[in-house]
């Protein structure tokens, strides 16, 4: 099916996505490697705005953004004379200028901060809000906008988590409010989707969908599938929580099912979605075994619906296999196939070895920890949650 395809892209946010001390390199990685099959001439480029304090005040607490802005400021303690007589003053002293680096909201251990961060922060979510933007003044009812240097969404109102600087995914959603009623965001990243799943966990106007890993001890530690919401937007939360060595058979069995059953109770105007690459086999911080065409199997769920749709990044710590994933799904969403060699002319081409493929193996050896009982059963609560709390598009 033909539909029009829209990517999020600028040297300016390339660049500052790259800063991420957690990705350093990696959208630039992935960049090259679409560029190099040819796939930016198939999508109409849009170039991102860079937000303000004021538009990332819409979601995040004033006292954060602030902060950001200290460390946007204050780049480094003034350098001081050493000499022995004055020791002790200097001391106490470059105490005081250092202050800064304490940790607050958050800056620090997994997010810690740099210089220019609050620049980093403006244009992620930046680029996150001109996609929603532009799905808010789209034509085509199934037009998709692609933004792989989004996807941010363990940041809170008041503080950084897990790599997470800016909840860019909120301020979109907050964007799309302007012109949609209901909103459906899915999570596909390892991970759950706890920032995004927080913000909305009151309000019918954003159905959250999370599939992720769950076990004692991995991050986040939340998305039970037991957690629906709450007042107002009770039964308008779903979570689909897995244990390690998932596979797609299972993954997609599941998806599917429970996707169009909330599609169906929903009938949302507007799709996000988030595909952290880190639900890919092989990834440093993930657990699954799942593959891009595992993914690419749900996507193409969600896309039949013919709705305007973001497609977003997020998590993705093995940076050639993030590469390899978002360009796959990119070529799917823009119906194209794509030859496994990757081209010798691509920039990073020997970050691809030994194989120099694009395909990604499934792990042989990885043990499967879900079983069929556990997965039916966390299925069944989200269907009798639909069900009891009669989530339908006229009670919104």
């Amino acid at each position: 099916m033909s539909r029009k395809v829209k990517y999020i892209y600028s040297d300016n946010l390339i660049q500052q996505a790259d800063k991420n001390p957690a990705v350093k390199g990696r959208a630039s990685l992935t960049h090259n490697l679409l560029l190099s099959y040819g796939l930016l001439t198939h999508m109409e480029r849009i170039r991102p705005l860079v937000c303000n304090s004021a538009d990332l005040k819409r979601f995040h607490n004033p006292d954060y953004i602030k902060q950001l802005e200290v460390y946007e400021n204050k780049l480094k303690p003034p350098e001081k004379e050493t000499n022995l007589e004055n020791e002790e003053e200097e001391e106490e002293e470059q105490d005081v200028d250092c202050s800064f680096l304490s940790d607050c909201h958050g800056l620090s251990y997994d997010c810690p901060p740099w210089p220019g961060i609050k620049q980093y922060a403006c244009t992620i979510a930046g680029a996150t809000m001109t996609a929603c933007d532009c799905l808010c003044k789209a034509q085509d009812l199934a037009e998709v906008v692609i933004n792989w240097c989004g996807g941010w969404h363990h940041a809170q109102r008041d503080k950084a988590a897990g790599f997470c600087y800016i909840n860019d995914i909120v301020l979109g959603i907050l964007v799309l409010t302007k012109k949609f009623r209901r909103i459906l965001y899915i999570d596909l990243d390892n991970h759950h989707g706890d920032g995004v799943a927080t913000a909305f966990k009151a309000s019918k106007r954003v159905f959250c969908l999370s599939f992720h890993q769950l076990e004692c001890g991995y991050y986040p530690g939340t998305g039970k599938a037991e957690d629906k919401g709450c007042d107002k937007g009770l039964g308008y939360t779903a979570n689909f929580p897995y244990k390690a060595g998932i596979t797609g058979e299972k993954y997609v069995k599941y998806f599917k099912r429970i996707c169009r059953k909330i599609f169906a109770c929903y009938q949302p105007n507007v799709v996000v979605v988030q595909c952290g690459a880190d639900v890919i086999v092989g990834d440093p911080l993930g657990g699954s075994n799942l593959i891009p065409e595992d993914l690419i199997e749900c996507m193409n769920v969600i896309l039949s619906y013919q709705l305007p749709c973001l497609v977003l990044g997020g998590g993705g710590y093995n940076f050639p296999n993030s590469s390899r994933y978002w360009c796959s799904l990119t070529a799917a969403i823009c119906d194209l196939p794509l030859n496994d060699d990757i081209c010798a002319d691509n920039e990073n081409f020997l970050a691809y070895g030994p194989d120099y493929s694009v395909s990604i193996k499934r792990e042989k050896f990885l043990k499967d920890l879900n079983t069929e009982e556990y997965l039916e059963s966390q299925c069944s609560i989200i269907e009798d949650n639909l069900l009891y709390y009669k989530v339908q598009a006229k009670a919104v």
